[in-house]
């Protein structure tokens, strides 16, 4: 366990995994590898796509080498499930491509553990990227969804339906 707390804690209610995925909705906005980083274990084990790695200096050279392809970054995650110290997000980013000029929407699903202290024990995500037009952003330039005529809305991370909360994969409710 890590000798700092990083709040909110599991076991998690609605309202707190909200908090949680605002938080790294937040964070991965930024770009900043250091920052993203702090919010996982020194353990961390996380699965990217075809990637697996372990601990947050491996996170960090992942971020690094990330962000320095993926230009533009814009993100926008939703709380889908939580339970106990478990939360499952859907998310979509859109980025150019730093060599070709491509502009991408990637569309994926992360599955994330905590430990007591509240940081990210394990992270598993899976995505596709969908080439796009410039003019088919849908995330604006300062990482908020763009409204109709191009000007952005603010937002709170959320979901696209009332999360139950489930045990053993089963809905409670």
């Amino acid at each position: 366990m890590s000798a700092k707390k990083r709040p909110p804690l599991p076991p998690f209610t609605h309202r707190t995994a909200l908090e949680k995925v605002q938080a790294a909705e937040d964070a991965w906005n930024t770009c900043d590898p250091d920052r993203v980083a702090q919010a996982y274990s020194e353990d961390s084990t996380w699965r990217n796509r075809d990637e697996f790695f372990t601990g947050r200096e491996a996170i960090r050279a992942f971020l690094s080498r990330k962000w320095a392809v993926e230009l533009h970054y814009r993100l926008k995650k939703e709380l889908w499930s939580y339970t106990g110290d478990r939360i499952s997000v859907r998310f979509e980013y859109e980025w150019q491509h730093a060599r070709t000029g491509q502009w991408y929407r990637t569309h994926g699903n992360e599955h994330w553990q905590f430990d007591a202290d509240g940081y990210m024990s394990r992270r598993d995500m899976s995505a596709n990227d969908v080439p796009i037009s410039s003019s088919d952003r849908r995330l604006g330039p300062s990482g908020l969804p763009t409204a109709p005529g191009g000007t952005s809305s603010s937002h709170t991370a959320q979901e696209p339906h009332e999360p139950v909360e489930t045990r053993g994969g089963r809905n409670m409710k």
